[in-house]
């Protein structure tokens, strides 16, 4: 699973309208994008499943990005000069000759410690477009029950996988390595939902609201983890939470400018609260930094709906 056959296979076919559509399949899977989606659904339409989302593809952000960091496997790219077509920087040096064999084998530590001597950020294993995709649209389908999910979800996970390997930036490995992390994560997070009677549950507490409020032990494990992303689960969900349980949940206005429009707020306050978190280092303690990124977050959600109510474009039950 770690050849570049198949990626070689799939370049066979460059045509400039394939290509196209390839890289536009691939960035459905950007950060940006998922975000716009999930600021969409939870502020425009609705705040209860939208919380639900928002942990299965943030945890399952979270799970990728330990995995990469952890196993720092390269890129197809970083060991085959002689792919074609690429989304990163290639190697200077043709290392495919090291390149395993069997189906089943790994890559052995001589190519490893050649990849690694590069200026690359590997962090191939596993792919965060294809893990990403998969939560999303899982998450989709268990809150809306609709049919045309299914079909597009499947239909836009199998051309992200394909995608993604076209483009050089990932082995077979490293899709269904994501393809694994973003099922798990989601039934998980399904699993608790169900348990707690979450979505059921007219008056909450916190047993109904135990996805909400689980993330807070991150801050335990800050110096082991991607801090940055715990931090910002921690946050939104503690914002989400003391909502909920002061206010219960927003209701969006019927006008669809207006829901449109909370959900332009939200998305601005969460994009720059997000890449303040991802572009500075706050101290040289993990567990301070996990903190202030938390808090940030805090801010930005419990002010994307203070915002919005006191321009009447939310109102609580």
């Amino acid at each position: 699973m770690f050849q570049t056959d198949l990626i070689h296979f799939l370049q066979s076919f460059d045509h400039p309208a394939i290509h196209a559509i390839m890289v536009f399949v691939s960035a459905l899977g950007v950060t940006p994008f998922v975000i716009t989606v999930l600021m969409g659904i939870t502020f425009a339409v609705d705040f209860k499943k939208g919380m639900v989302l928002i942990n299965i593809v943030a945890w399952t952000a979270f799970l990728t990005v330990f995995a990469k960091e952890s196993i720092n496997y390269p890129r197809p790219v970083h060991t085959d000069a002689s792919l074609k077509i690429s989304q990163y920087e290639k190697a200077k040096e043709n290392y495919s000759a090291l390149l395993p064999n069997e189906f089943f084998e790994i890559f052995s530590d001589e190519l490893l410690k050649e990849t690694k001597t590069d200026i690359f950020d590997h962090l191939g294993f596993p792919s965060g477009h294809t893990s990403a995709q998969i939560a999303l649209w899982v998450g989709l389908v268990f809150l809306f029950k609709k049919r045309w999910m299914i079909i597009v979800g499947s239909i836009l996970v199998l051309l992200t996988m394909i995608s993604r390997m076209y483009l050089g930036s990932h082995f077979l490995a490293d899709v269904i390595g994501g393809a694994v992390i973003g099922s798990f994560v989601s039934f998980a997070i399904i699993y608790i939902v169900k348990a707690s009677n979450y979505l059921n549950t007219q008056t909450h507490d916190l047993k109904s609201l135990t996805f909400l409020w689980l993330p807070f032990f991150l801050i335990f494990f800050a110096p082991y983890t991607p801090h940055w992303l715990g931090g910002i689960i921690i946050g939104v969900n503690l914002a989400a939470m003391l909502t909920i349980l002061k206010r219960n949940f927003p209701v969006f206005h019927t006008n669809t400018l207006k829901r449109v429009s909370a959900a332009i707020i939200s998305l601005a306050l969460f994009i720059s609260a997000f890449y303040i978190n991802n572009s500075y280092t706050f101290s040289s303690n993990d567990f301070v930094d996990i903190l202030i990124i938390a808090a940030i977050n805090f801010v930005a959600i419990r002010g994307a709906l203070s915002l919005n109510r006191r321009l009447f474009l939310i109102r609580f039950k």
